[in-house]
């Protein structure tokens, strides 16, 4: 590539691989999303904040369409989730993996089948072999060391969020959504998590994140969203959002960016 086509490329405007246009979210008369209209950058990381039950899970799930907006719309690569047909609904949900704040595996299946459900859907024609080639490969890399013939009930906490960072990268997705990456996993298997977050976005992939983690926030956060009951107060890149002088999103960053002592 020439010189200027090199300065051409980088003076381009990041593609948006998910973006929410007014979008709201309603339950029970309460707005958990208030008119939020933002595109999300590919191969960026995202990472979303505010103060307790700010909405920021919210905003992940409605992203992702797992959640529907009462009103608005939500565009995954241009296209309408809601409006999306069947075949374009499954390409859809095969470019994304999902790491849920409570894991959210299914409790009538063993560790094993959780992580494998993905190639149940978007890999029929991988035999059992392969699958379980697969699921020992990403196993190791993870370094997981319980037993995934258990059920979730027999597993522990730290273990089920394990299961679910697998489940949700198993496909090596291009976009990956996280919900609170580091609660319930031990400062160990975290820090190893980000080696495999920060490679992965090294990959060119895009991470969307719901954490107030200030090592992972540090590590990995390209641009920041800051949430106040459901309401976007202020999003854009990391820098321009941290020099922010407003009382809330001042008192929410430094909550969140306080590094632990050795990190």
């Amino acid at each position: 590539m020439s010189q200027a086509a090199e300065q051409a490329d980088a003076a381009a405007p990041a593609r948006r691989v998910v973006e929410l246009e007014n979008v709201c979210l309603l339950r029970e008369g309460s707005a958990l999303l208030d008119h939020i209209s933002i595109g999300l950058e590919e191969g960026k990381c995202t990472v979303v904040m505010g103060a307790s039950g700010s909405g920021a899970s919210c905003f992940l799930k409605t992203a992702a369409g797992i959640m529907t907006p009462s009103k608005g719309k939500v565009l995954a690569w241009g296209q309408d989730i809601e409006t999306m047909s069947a075949q374009e609904q499954f390409i859809f949900r095969e470019k994304l993996g999902f790491v849920f704040q409570d894991a959210a595996l299914w409790a009538n299946m063993s560790g094993f089948q959780n992580i494998a459900l993905p190639f149940q859907f978007h890999r029929r024609g991988m035999s059992q072999e392969e699958i379980a080639a697969r699921i020992a490969d990403i196993a190791q890399e993870f370094e997981f060391q319980g037993n995934l013939q258990l059920r979730p009930v027999g597993l522990s906490t730290g273990e089920r969020k394990l299961i679910s960072f697998m489940r949700a990268m198993i496909l090596e997705p291009p976009m990956l959504f996280l919900d609170d990456p580091t609660g319930s996993i031990d400062n160990t298997a975290a820090k190893h998590i980000l080696r495999i977050l920060l490679k992965y976005k090294e990959e060119g992939r895009t991470l969307i994140m719901a954490t107030h983690d200030p090592v992972y926030t540090l590590r990995l956060a390209d641009n920041l969203i800051i949430l106040r009951h459901g309401k976007m107060v202020e999003h854009g890149a990391f820098a321009s959002v941290r020099a922010s002088r407003d009382p809330y999103i001042r008192d929410v960053l430094s909550e969140s960016l306080h590094l632990p002592d050795g990190m």
